[in-house]
């Protein structure tokens, strides 16, 4: 039970933050979006590879943080809408850009965020 209150409690927070970067970022929807779910997949990545290894946290929390607060910060549904929507009003090049930059980033910011956790987690060993 303890797993779904910290769920639903970062995934509101999450929810939230989305919904700030996405008003602030004004007409720039699709950018929006993209960096978002890229932002997303870094600190994915890093918080899930790095936080249960420099800190005692029960596995209920760190299921929130990642399904809840990153969960909810990051919007695979509006991406794949998105996507949909501009292929189907024959915006090809801007649908092909949007989901390259979509995975591609997300990708590699992925793998720049467990990069960046396991560096911490080694100079951590090894002070």
């Amino acid at each position: 039970m303890r797993k779904v209150i910290y769920i639903f409690i970062f995934g509101f927070i999450g929810g939230i933050l989305r919904g700030y970067f996405t008003f602030i970022s004004g007409g720039n929807h699709f950018i929006a979006t993209a960096i978002i779910n890229i932002v997303g997949s870094f600190l994915l990545a890093l918080i899930t590879g790095m936080l249960p290894k420099v800190m005692n946290l029960s596995e209920s929390f760190i299921s929130g943080i990642s399904m809840g607060l990153i969960g909810g910060f990051t919007t695979f549904s509006t991406f794949s809408f998105d996507s949909i929507n501009l292929l189907i009003n024959h915006e090809i090049g801007l649908g092909i850009i949007y989901v390259l930059v979509s995975l591609l980033g997300g990708l590699i910011f992925a793998n720049l965020g467990n990069s960046l956790g396991n560096l911490i987690i080694t100079r951590g060993e090894s002070k």
